[in-house]
């Protein structure tokens, strides 16, 4: 049996975050505002393993700039920050800024929790083990 060579030993995954407006109709002043800010929220989240979603409210009168996981945002689930704007307000950059430094905070945050967690429970395994070979000697 041969085993192919791994020629690159620093293999990272690329990530490509996008940015995706939720079906529906934007309003003409916040697609105005939006277009102005695209670019520097697309150069924000081009390398990160989340997406923005924009959706307007209608109703309220406000956009919210949603920074989620693709595969946790169509199963509603998951990490999920959120941003409001209002429609009349040149905010989107900042309101994306402020999306994905607290969806990275919460995602470190839940990572760690989770490791924590599997740590804890083979502490306990291990514990039972050492308990139970103490009793067959």
């Amino acid at each position: 049996m041969q085993v192919q060579k791994v020629t690159n030993s620093n293999i990272t995954p690329s990530f490509q975050g996008k940015i995706d407006i939720i079906p529906g109709d934007l309003s003409y002043e916040p697609v105005k505002y939006l277009r102005k800010a695209y670019t520097s929220m697309e150069m924000l989240i081009k390398d990160k393993p989340y997406n923005l979603y924009i959706r307007q409210n209608h109703r309220e009168n406000t956009v919210s700039v949603i920074a989620q996981n693709e595969k946790d945002f169509l199963k509603n689930r998951g990490v999920r920050t959120v941003a409001v704007v209002p429609a009349s307000a040149d905010l989107y950059k900042e309101a994306a800024l402020g999306a994905a430094y607290a969806y990275e905070d919460l995602a470190h945050n839940a990572s760690q929790s989770f490791w924590g967690k599997i740590k804890k429970h083979f502490c306990k395994i291990e514990f039972k083990f050492k308990l139970n070979n103490k009793g067959n000697k």
